[in-house]
């Protein structure tokens, strides 16, 4: 629970950037028209018309989703407990910008990034830290370009000085790490449970899906980090050891049939496969939600079954202590880069109308684009 008689004490605040969830049924069809309505995430005409519209006629499906997961999102609970652990570790290890305070900041519902700005602005420094390890428009850029809106709306530039960003990374060896470790754990125990050789179990790496416009005519980078991601974490269990199969996949479209996105889907991916048994690896997501106690555990998981004979799915960061110390290098690093933001550049063709003014405001100092493109073209064996 977070006090508000500790505002004065804080001396940095961190902020986790999330899209959050619905805490209960009433806040569904709210939460949903949030969604829609963002023109960051999926561009539609007469947005606010369309957006109330799809979230009017979506509301009544996604609540009898939500009552098969326990009738609420755990991203808000989940990411509590992350943040009191990430607040404890940086006082523990950073005594020199203690006291800290992480808490949730979310983009459609409540607690909003801004009223967690406006509750602890007191503090000397501001970290927006987005959750999203791979930098869209649509997901770290919306969060992002939300939070600008409000600052340079209604606080007359005064916590400008001293509000930075941490955002895109993806490319570290501790993230591959990480994700290698769940997943060699999870595989073992599926070969031990089920008398599996490695190649009998193909790994599918499942992550949102988007528009194919926006990364092939906008120019977001975001399929190339999905996949940049996969291929660290297939070098890394290929370097343990593990012989098997490794696939990408995309899940999650919404929005009008015409419109093609990324492929192959999810369930294509599933319904190729020939090995006895699936593993799922939600690469985008660091918290359990919807998308992967819903769509994969119960949705895809149907599918499965028609094909495979087991299918599996990876837990999410949620509260591994890895993430939790993560987290803290990644913060620790920022602020001893003197709280350098590093944004990724706009898209080439950029269509946001505050895309470019963010970065400006956030005071953004990119990694150089050619040394980005050097890592992401770094030969990654799979």
């Amino acid at each position: 629970m977070i006090q508000e008689n500790n505002t004065q004490k804080i001396r940095t605040l961190i902020i986790l950037l999330n899209m959050g969830g619905p805490q209960n049924k009433d806040e569904i069809h709210p939460y949903l028209k949030e969604l829609f309505q963002d023109r960051e995430l999926l561009k539609l005409p007469m947005q606010k018309v369309l957006g109330r519209f799809i979230a009017w006629r979506r509301t009544p499906k996604i609540q009898e989703r939500y009552e098969e997961i326990g009738q609420y999102s755990p991203t808000k609970r989940i990411m509590d407990e992350q943040c009191a652990e990430i607040s404890k570790k940086l006082d523990e290890f950073r005594p020199q910008s203690a006291p800290h305070l992480c808490v949730s900041g979310f983009r459609y519902c409540s607690p909003r990034t801004s009223e967690m700005i406006e509750q602890f602005g007191t503090a000397e420094k501001i970290i927006l830290f987005s959750q999203y390890p791979q930098h869209s428009c649509c997901t770290s850029g919306s969060s992002l370009c939300d939070a600008y809106r409000w600052l340079d709306t209604n606080t007359e530039e005064k916590y400008r000085e001293k509000i930075s960003v941490i955002d895109q990374w993806w490319d570290r060896d501790d993230y591959s790490e990480l994700w290698a470790m769940l997943i060699k754990r999870k595989f073992d125990e599926m070969k031990s449970a089920h008398d599996l050789a490695d190649e009998d179990i193909r790994i599918i790496y499942s992550a949102h899906s988007l528009p194919e416009s926006y990364c092939l005519d906008k120019g977001d980078k975001y399929n190339e980090e999905i996949d940049g991601s996969m291929k660290r974490i297939e070098k890394v269990l290929k370097d343990w050891g593990l012989k098997h199969e490794g696939a990408l996949a995309w899940q999650s479209k919404v929005g009008p049939q015409r419109t093609k996105w990324l492929s192959p889907s999810t369930p294509d991916v599933i319904a190729e496969t020939k090995q006895k048994a699936i593993l799922m690896v939600p690469i985008a997501f660091t918290t359990d939600h919807i998308e992967t106690l819903d769509e994969i555990d119960i949705e895809f998981r149907g599918y499965a079954e028609e094909v495979v004979e087991h299918f599996e799915r990876v837990d999410c960061f949620n509260m591994e202590e890895q993430f939790i110390e993560l987290c803290t290098r990644l913060v620790s690093e920022h602020i001893n880069s003197d709280f350098n933001s590093q944004i990724r550049p706009c898209c080439v063709n950029c269509e946001g109308r505050d895309c470019a003014a963010m970065r400006t405001y956030f005071n953004s100092h990119p990694v150089r684009q050619e040394k980005t493109n050097e890592k992401e073209s770094a030969p990654v064996s799979a």
